[in-house]
């Protein structure tokens, strides 16, 4: 995550190697998301944390509920695992990340964890919530060579129902985004990027041991394709529509790490996942915009995936929607 916070004002830790300790939580989903989608406090849910180790752009806990990270088992059977993108929650079951990101891993292989922020902290406010891959969907037509179509879906295994009853439903730190209907337009509108990636592009950068926020505004499809044409991508680059842009602010960018996580905006106080980070032209380059997953481009196929057990999905996944890479592009998820 590129931003204009100075990479010295906390420690920079790398997150790749995540330790289960006692944080963990093999409690169900079930209860904990039967609230509305679409929360975002900006405090967090404890109040602000005072303390000098975190920079001016790290979110608060429990501030982007819907945030999610996809994790690999580690060979040997242990409980520790590694980061290998971001993700974002837009149901009871299901989270959405970049295809880019888990096109070399096996569904069972990956773990989904919700509920997290500070990846080497073991005394967070609550606990995150770690669950088994059931179901792992990439868009049938994505292209890896230019990350087109470039989405995924995976269905989270079921609670065990043995502990649904033990689940608090009051837990704030986990709740589905809304998603965009397809013919809204946020262009111009400022939203954030959130994710544990790195702080610069390149051998330089670091991974963000916290959870990370950068505010961008939303660019116009044709404006975004103009920029882009003016980098090594060339004259006579096309942007395809189910991408949409952001940012193209100096120094602040979602960055190496960062793919799969969600491009936030608010409209009427609902928090939408309409984009997901997809690819760019370096990090955080002043009028270079970066390039995430369009959501509403893309809720035609979701809804399809997800109604699918119209009877386990539908009630909830209607109330949450119903209001409505090449040599020359850098993915954005963990490369190591």
């Amino acid at each position: 995550m590129a931003s204009i916070s100075p990479p010295q004002s906390r420690p920079i830790t790398n997150p790749e190697q995540l330790t289960s300790a006692t944080r963990t939580s093999n409690l169900g989903t079930r209860k904990i998301l039967e609230g509305r989608c679409g929360l975002r406090q900006a405090a967090g849910i404890t109040g602000r944390v005072q303390n000098l180790q975190y920079a001016e752009n790290s979110a608060e806990f429990g501030e982007y509920p819907a945030q999610a990270a996809i994790l690999k088992r580690l060979p040997g059977g242990g409980t520790d695992s590694l980061f290998v993108c971001g993700a974002t929650l837009i149901s009871q079951y299901w989270v959405a990340t970049a295809a880019h990101c888990i096109k070399k891993h096996g569904r069972t292989d990956l773990k989904v964890r919700l509920g997290e922020w500070d990846v080497h902290r073991d005394d967070e406010f609550y606990p995150y919530v770690e669950k088994e891959v059931r179901d792992l969907i990439v868009h049938p037509e994505f292209v890896a060579g230019n990350l087109v179509n470039d989405i995924a879906l995976l269905r989270e295994a079921m609670w065990d129902q043995r502990l649904d009853s033990a689940v608090d439903p009051t837990l704030p730190h986990v709740n589905p985004a809304c998603l965009p209907s397809v013919d809204e337009n946020f262009t111009r509108q400022r939203c954030w990027v959130t994710g544990w990636g790195k702080d610069s592009f390149g051998q330089k950068g670091s991974f963000q041991a916290v959870l990370s926020e950068v505010e961008l505004p939303v660019v116009g499809h044709g404006e975004c394709e103009s920029a882009l044409r003016q980098t090594r991508l060339g004259p006579h680059y096309r942007l395809h529509s189910g991408f949409i842009c952001a940012g193209g602010e100096g120094g602040k960018d979602a960055c190496e790490g960062d793919g799969g996580s969600g491009l936030y905006c608010a409209q009427d106080g609902v928090i939408k996942v309409v984009g997901l980070v997809s690819w760019g032209v370096g990090c955080g380059q002043a009028g270079v915009p970066g390039v995430y997953v369009n959501m509403a481009h893309y809720r035609p196929w979701i809804e399809n995936i997800i109604s699918i057990d119209e009877d386990i999905y539908s009630p909830y996944f209607n109330m949450m929607i119903g209001s409505g890479g090449n040599s020359l592009i850098s993915e954005r998820s963990n490369s190591n």
